[in-house]
């Protein structure tokens, strides 16, 4: 039952990637003389998208807190690549992500039709680029969401902040907004940190597939209620990295107690 769950999952998540990117290449290239309207209508594909595959996944969505409104710059802990299509069903958004990604199957055609900004972090000159585009894309249509970790974990703890990508908010003194990240599956099924927080040694194929043989599961995000705004980059990672360590709820093997899910609107 549970493997049958998994395949026809797989299939629908493939069926329903394969079946928007053609509106999304093509849109970007009909309306790349008006950026506005590129803009729109690119998260409007990205966010239909993101809604399928949690549909697909099973994914019930709770969140606390006011959600920050474009633009914005949102720090957040990282767990998997679940939570990209879990933030792009809450807002319009571009990602940071590392160079590798842009080479992995699947997951990397996908970022880069998403406009994600890859950052080579072994050439620390490549910084001044990747900043100089975290400032074009902070705009009336977009905010931009920062892993301020580096990598993902597997949902202990949070790992202290990388403060070289908050340069820009820390010298234009942006509003930094903070979102904390949990997840939980349901009780008799194997815990969230070894089936949806992807990390260490797991293969993409394999731990995919574990995730779709789950009946449903719980993510939670907390958002600050207010945003910070510091001068110094470094001071900046360490008080975000408090905000979000606060509000984080710890997942290793922690089942979720049966709850109902919050309904997503399409004004979220």
């Amino acid at each position: 039952m549970m493997t049958f769950r998994a395949i026809r999952r797989i299939c629908l998540f493939l069926l329903i990637t394969f079946a928007l990117s053609p509106w999304l290449i093509m849109g970007n290239m009909l309306l790349s003389i008006y950026r506005p309207a590129q803009l729109r209508w690119r998260h409007f594909i990205i966010r239909l998208w993101a809604k399928g595959i949690r549909w697909v996944m099973g994914m019930r969505i709770r969140t606390e807190g006011p959600l920050p409104a474009a633009p914005f710059f949102l720090v957040s802990n990282h767990l998997s690549y679940v939570d990209i299509p879990l933030l792009f069903c809450l807002r319009p958004c571009v990602f940071i992500a590392k160079q590798e990604v842009q080479s992995w199957p699947l997951l990397g055609p996908l970022a880069r039709m998403a406009n994600t900004l890859f950052i080579d972090r072994s050439n620390r000159r490549d910084l001044t680029r990747v900043n100089k585009n975290i400032a074009e894309n902070i705009n009336a249509c977009q905010g931009l969401v920062l892993f301020a970790e580096g990598t993902s974990t597997h949902g202990e703890t949070v790992r202290p902040f990388k403060p070289s990508l908050l340069e820009i908010p820390a010298r234009r003194q942006l509003p930094v907004y903070c979102a904390s990240i949990s997840y939980g599956t349901p009780p008799g099924s194997p815990g969230a940190d070894q089936v949806i927080c992807w990390w260490g040694d797991m293969t993409f194929p394999d731990h995919l597939f574990k995730l779709f043989k789950l009946p449903y599961f719980e993510a939670v995000v907390v958002f600050s209620s207010t945003p910070i705004v510091c001068p110094d980059r470094k001071k900046l990672a360490r008080l975000a990295w408090e905000t979000v360590h606060r509000n984080f709820i710890p997942i290793v093997s922690t089942p979720l107690q049966e709850t109902e899910e919050t309904c997503l609107t399409d004004n979220t």
